[in-house]
């Protein structure tokens, strides 16, 4: 069963407009770090971003597929395609968060880590809205 958070729509959107911020202005500020040339303080940066990511934006994922997804498709069968597309935005977004942790660890350029951290944004973005409209007005 999902925590009572997760199945109120304003209390819902609450967390995800939070997350979204923080993980926003997070990412605005490591841009600076490096367009200022401050490496150092930008690989440190990234790794508290990427953490960032990792315990709030994915478990909050985890969380949803655990409980909420599972008690909606058990509800509301018929919404099981809809649950597997909400699902497939969480495996992109762990996939390109893994795809930037590879990169940070081999110290590829940061102007390809950079356009990963917006592709999580912009997937993240949509998926919250998806996710308010289709199973949280249920």
């Amino acid at each position: 069963m999902s925590g009572p958070a997760l199945r109120q729509l304003d209390a819902h959107r609450s967390i995800h407009e939070a997350a979204y911020g923080q993980v926003k202005d997070m990412t605005d500020v490591l841009k600076r770090l490096y367009r200022e040339e401050r490496l150092e303080e930008a690989k440190q940066a990234e790794l508290i971003l990427i953490e960032h990511w990792r315990d709030h934006i994915i478990s909050h994922a985890t969380s949803e597929e655990e409980g909420l997804y599972q008690d909606i498709k058990q509800a509301y069968p018929d919404m099981a395609d809809t649950i597997t597309q909400l699902t497939r935005d969480h495996d992109l977004l762990r996939k390109i968060l893994a795809r930037i942790e590879e990169s940070l660890s081999a110290d590829q350029q940061a102007e390809e880590r950079l356009m990963m951290y917006d592709s999580l944004l912009v997937v993240n973005w949509h998926h919250s809205r998806d996710e308010e409209h289709y199973l949280l007005n249920l």
